[in-house]
């Protein structure tokens, strides 16, 4: 790995083991300062150097539980189910921690001060508040964990908020596009001059999808009959551009239609399947929409039969979906995919995969 390249978790490391060492070391001086000040106030005059010298070994000794101790707060922290076993689980790493820490104490704190504890006698009048000195530890690494995974929280917000201004304002651009009003209007005017009551629900339509899409920027996720509505609205419009030209297909059952999905997602998939597959030439293209609850996932499902994507476009941009997958990844992490290809009948076909509701906290955690 080139050296100006950075590797998260390895920093992470090194941060951690900084902030870890700073507070055994910190409680070392605490302790060697109180004896200190013990000594001067009974009139018995001490060395600090080797005062602190043993409150150091004392407290790094003490030190070696802690890469347990952060897997522990980590992996199983105390809440949620099965809450009186997790507590077992640290009481039980507390006495195991404090039994290894005179293990390595006894022998260095005999051969470096000469002197001559016996692990037996060193161990059992002290177990009580060893153990209480590693609890104090935990709840300070509870602390400094739950400082870090609300700044964490924060910062995703703030890239959740980001990424939501960019699809809508993405979403908002796409539909105010010169061209798309120009031929929306362009199909109101053709319609005025036979149908006046189609040309004024045509217009209707396109303030309903424009209303729709201002008022769902305000979530990240909505309802997949949200998401339809919207999308609905859309290709009503698009129907009357292209006419017999352009056949949709919704297949979506009731019982999905309450799952949550993010807002945004299939209006521009369905925009990209229209500008690059549209046939032309007076041959139909059909654009197919499905829906189905997979395993612990939905699976959203958009396929046409039209002129289909080339290899430079399948390498490259996804037919313009980069904002879509960053904003998948963002919300759900590697839990959800968008994936485009090629039909062998022919056309494109883009299948969407995220977690359901009661899966989705696991897969950003």
């Amino acid at each position: 790995m080139p050296a100006s390249v950075q590797d998260p978790a390895h920093n992470r490391f090194r941060h951690d083991l900084l902030i870890y060492f700073c507070v055994w070391t910190g409680l070392a001086v605490f302790a060697a300062t109180q004896d200190l000040v013990s000594a001067a106030y009974h009139h018995e005059l001490q060395h600090p150097g080797p005062l602190v010298a043993t409150a150091l070994l004392n407290w790094y000794t003490c030190a070696l539980g802690t890469p347990l101790y952060v897997w522990l707060v980590r992996r199983y922290p105390l809440r949620g189910p099965y809450l009186a076993g997790r507590v077992a689980l640290y009481v039980a790493a507390i006495l195991a921690c404090v039994v290894l820490k005179y293990v390595v104490w006894v022998p260095l704190e005999n051969v470096l001060f000469n002197v001559h504890w016996t692990f037996d006698g060193s161990l059992i009048p002290n177990v009580f508040g060893v153990a209480l000195d590693q609890l104090y530890f935990v709840v300070l690494l509870y602390a400094i964990e739950y400082y870090r995974s609300a700044r964490a929280q924060e910062r995703r917000a703030m890239e959740l908020e980001g990424a939501l201004s960019e699809a809508q304002l993405a979403a908002l651009q796409s539909q105010l596009h010169p061209h798309f009003l120009f031929n929306t209007l362009n199909s109101v005017s053709a319609l005025m001059q036979r149908d006046i009551g189609a040309a004024d629900e045509m217009l209707a339509r396109l303030s309903d999808m424009l209303r729709l899409t201002l008022a769902a920027g305000a979530h990240q996720e909505v309802p997949l009959r949200g998401e339809l509505d919207i999308l609905s609205r859309y290709l009503e419009i698009m129907q009357v551009r292209f006419g017999d030209q352009l056949h949709v297909e919704l297949d979506v059952p009731d019982d999905v239609l309450d799952e949550s999905v993010p807002s945004f997602l299939l209006q521009p998939i369905v925009e990209n399947t229209l500008r690059h597959g549209m046939q032309g030439g007076g041959r139909t293209t059909t654009v197919t929409v499905s829906a189905i609850r997979s395993g612990i996932g939905l699976e959203l499902h958009v396929a046409d039969d039209g002129l289909g994507i080339g290899p430079k476009v399948q390498a490259t941009r996804g037919i313009g979906l980069s904002n879509t997958r960053q904003r998948l990844t963002t919300l759900y992490g590697s839990a959800a995919s968008l994936t485009i290809r090629p039909r062998p009948a022919g056309g494109t076909e883009v299948d969407v995969f995220i977690p359901r509701r009661s899966h989705k906290l696991e897969a950003v955690s």
